[in-house]
């Protein structure tokens, strides 16, 4: 696993609707150091997705009665990378074939494709 500090400075946005699961990443992510902007709710992560020192995203697909779908579209036209942190591959996510899935549960999974974006970015 990457160093603790690979993640320091960075904000990233998680969406999650099952509060465990974004408590859990949350916790994951500050402990590499990064800031988390957390939504349970797509009006709340749109919001969010505003913040302008946005690094990246984490993004459950299914939100309940309503999908990430606004949000993956608002990152995209803000060249915000993001990975989707979901329990099943959606047919949807053929709309951003470039998009990391990391299935759950894959915590360190998920920080080192999120290290892989940044990485990536450079």
């Amino acid at each position: 696993m990457e160093s603790r500090w690979t993640l320091a400075g960075r904000s990233i946005l998680v969406v999650e609707d099952d509060l465990l699961v974004r408590l859990d990443i949350t916790g994951r992510l500050e402990a590499e150091g990064a800031t988390v902007y957390g939504a349970s709710q797509l009006g709340k992560a749109l919001g969010l997705a505003d913040q302008p020192d946005l690094s990246a995203g984490v993004l459950d697909f299914d939100l309940g009665n309503t999908n990430s779908s606004s949000v993956c579209w608002k990152l995209v036209s803000r060249h915000t990378p993001f990975v989707f942190y979901t329990g099943r591959n959606y047919t949807a996510f053929r709309q951003w074939p470039t998009i990391p899935v990391v299935l759950k549960p894959a915590s360190s999974g998920l920080i080192t494709t999120l290290v892989g974006l940044f990485r990536a970015s450079k």
